[in-house]
């Protein structure tokens, strides 16, 4: 099967790594080339290329793994070249006009067989070969069973799901959460305090999916429970580490010198998600504290004082 990359970042290059298990032939496009040398090392059987036209010659599958921030720029100019492909989106987050993945590009690509792949996988592991698991979301049979020979191996296991959107409200959602259980182990709150936040954040993102008309069984699933707790709690996640600084009350000039060195999607998705739960008057608790402690210079104290006013969902 022939495979198109869109994004030479960690997570499209671990991709590839698992494509290739699958004998499957790839091309990766990126706007940029800076990154092409080195990755020419390590994999000289892929064709990296800037020719968008060139990398959808004869492909089968396009994976869509551009950062959220570019999406919309990388769907209009895949407009002038889509041949009906199928396609995957690996991208994970919300936009600021509130648009998830999956929309964005539906504004300038129709198709069908699209699907979105979300789960506990760091791009390290996935490169490394370790087992590890992924849900896709999905309408589209033949996706599913495009994905299921050329994705699915003895190393990455996937679980099949029609729910789009929760797979992405999970994908999206567990970079905020990630923050706020970061600054809560930075401010050196036990375990039991951390786990219990991590129970009602596991709450508030079912809520969002069921006021959105998705799954609540998805929270589940390997994007659910399993993103969720891994990238909230492993040193791995920038998002954790970046809500450590916070809670140990670092200093202005560090948080900022991290922020500049490392990529944060939970930032840009607190603000997305709090705008989008404003429109649609939907009240997420954990996301609003966690808005007004990063742009609204609230204590992080705040965070705490919510918990223990907090009453039991179950």
């Amino acid at each position: 099967m022939n495979i198109t990359i869109l994004g030479c970042g960690v997570y499209g290059t671990a991709l590839s790594t698992m494509f290739k298990e699958n004998k499957c032939k790839i091309k990766m496009w990126d706007k940029y080339d800076n990154n092409f040398p080195q990755l020419k090392k390590e994999n000289n059987d892929i064709i990296y290329t800037t020719n968008m036209k060139e990398s959808l010659i004869n492909s089968n599958l396009i994976v869509i793994a551009i950062p959220i921030p570019f999406l919309e720029e990388t769907s209009k100019e895949l407009k002038k070249y889509y041949q009906n492909q199928n396609i995957l989106i690996a991208s994970k987050g919300i936009a600021q006009n509130s648009l998830f993945a999956h929309e964005i590009i539906g504004q300038y690509i129709q198709t069908k067989n699209i699907g979105v792949i979300s789960g506990g996988t760091f791009a390290i592991d996935m490169k490394n070969k370790n087992i590890m698991g992924l849900t896709l979301g999905t309408k589209s049979e033949l996706l599913k069973k495009q994905i299921k020979s050329s994705l699915e191996n003895k190393y990455l296991k996937i679980q099949y799901t029609n729910d789009l959107i929760g797979t992405e409200i999970c994908g999206s959602l567990k970079n905020v959460m990630a923050i706020a259980y970061g600054i809560l182990d930075g401010a050196n709150y036990p375990e039991s305090t951390r786990f219990l936040f991590l129970t009602e954040a596991i709450y508030e993102i079912n809520n969002l999916i069921t006021h959105l008309d998705g799954n609540s069984k998805t929270i589940m699933s390997y994007a659910g429970i399993d993103d969720i707790a891994m990238t909230c709690t492993c040193s791995k996640s920038r998002n954790y580490t970046f809500g450590m600084l916070i809670g140990k009350n670092s200093s202005k000039e560090i948080i900022e010198e991290y922020k500049k060195n490392n990529t944060i999607e939970g930032l840009g998705t607190t603000k997305a998600i709090y705008n989008l739960c404003k429109t649609k008057k939907i009240n997420l608790n954990i996301c609003n504290i966690l808005y007004n402690i990063i742009y609204k210079n609230d204590k992080y104290t705040k965070l705490i004082e919510y918990l223990e006013k907090k009453e039991s969902n179950f």
